[in-house]
């Protein structure tokens, strides 16, 4: 148990890692099926009445992770006055799921307080080395192939680059800034292959430094990635807009559903 444990938290940090350096760079758009995938045992860490909020836990000792450093070692961002950078949780008026099964894949991401409307295309990964990376697409949001459908019972995990492609997450990234319009309890669209809507409402961010990073901290990084027992959305991105020293991370809960 200790064994598959340690083998777990692995693959947990290596799949934040990977995130690093594949949400903001270019990359290929083409899912490729490579071998072996980053997979881990999720495990619920909310319930259905109190929006998710993961937090680090203890874990065996891993191995060292190759030429990363122990703690940050670059140069904080600036801080502008009022900024915040992590809220919530927040209680929003949730709803039931789908039924099992009936999900199906999201096809478009829309979020009305920053006129934000992309398409959203699967995202599968590579190996590269003795580690994995995300592909995310250049002019779309990618949609975790391992996470949750829109409407399901779990957490449908979602990234987007902020600074090169196009930039489909730029304006998300900004999130807690004193002049950013988006923020808690607004709105988020999943849209699905059927046309269903599915209207998410966020219930708390979180800016977290990512470059050179303690394992502890990445490790809390990557809990953000596992399911939940209730219907939850997960927006990925870097900040700032010049580099991508930190990850923000964006947590929203089901509140409505819509058919065509």
């Amino acid at each position: 148990m200790m064994q598959s444990g340690h083998a777990l938290f692995l693959i947990l940090v290596s799949t934040l890692l990977c995130i690093g350096l594949s949400a903001c760079r270019n990359e290929t758009q083409t899912p490729r099926p490579p071998t072996p995938a980053p997979t881990w045992t999720p495990t619920a860490t909310a319930t259905p009445s109190v929006p998710h909020t993961p937090t680090s836990t203890p874990a065996p000792t891993p191995s060292p992770v190759p030429t990363r450093a122990s703690a940050v070692t670059t140069a904080p961002a600036p801080t502008p006055v009022g900024r915040i950078d992590a809220a919530g949780p927040e209680p929003v008026p949730t709803i039931a799921p789908l039924p099992p099964g009936q999900g199906r894949s999201p096809v478009r991401i829309m979020i009305p307080a920053l006129g934000l409307d992309a398409p959203v295309h699967p995202m599968g990964w590579r190996t590269v080395g003795n580690h994995t990376e995300w592909e995310v697409p250049d002019f779309a949001a990618g949609h975790h192939i391992d996470s949750a459908f829109p409407g399901e019972a779990g957490n449908v995990v979602i990234s987007g680059h902020h600074n090169i492609g196009g930039s489909v997450f730029a304006a998300l990234s900004r999130i807690g800034e004193p002049d950013a319009p988006f923020g808690l309890g607004d709105a988020i669209i999943l849209e699905d292959d059927a046309g269903r809507r599915f209207v998410y409402r966020v219930t708390g961010w979180r800016r977290i430094p990512e470059t050179d990073a303690s394992v502890t901290t990445r490790q809390e990084n990557a809990s953000y990635l596992l399911s939940t027992d209730f219907p939850a959305l997960t927006l990925i991105t870097c900040w700032p807009a010049q580099t991508n020293t930190h990850r923000v991370i964006v947590m929203a809960a089901l509140t409505e559903i819509h058919t065509p």
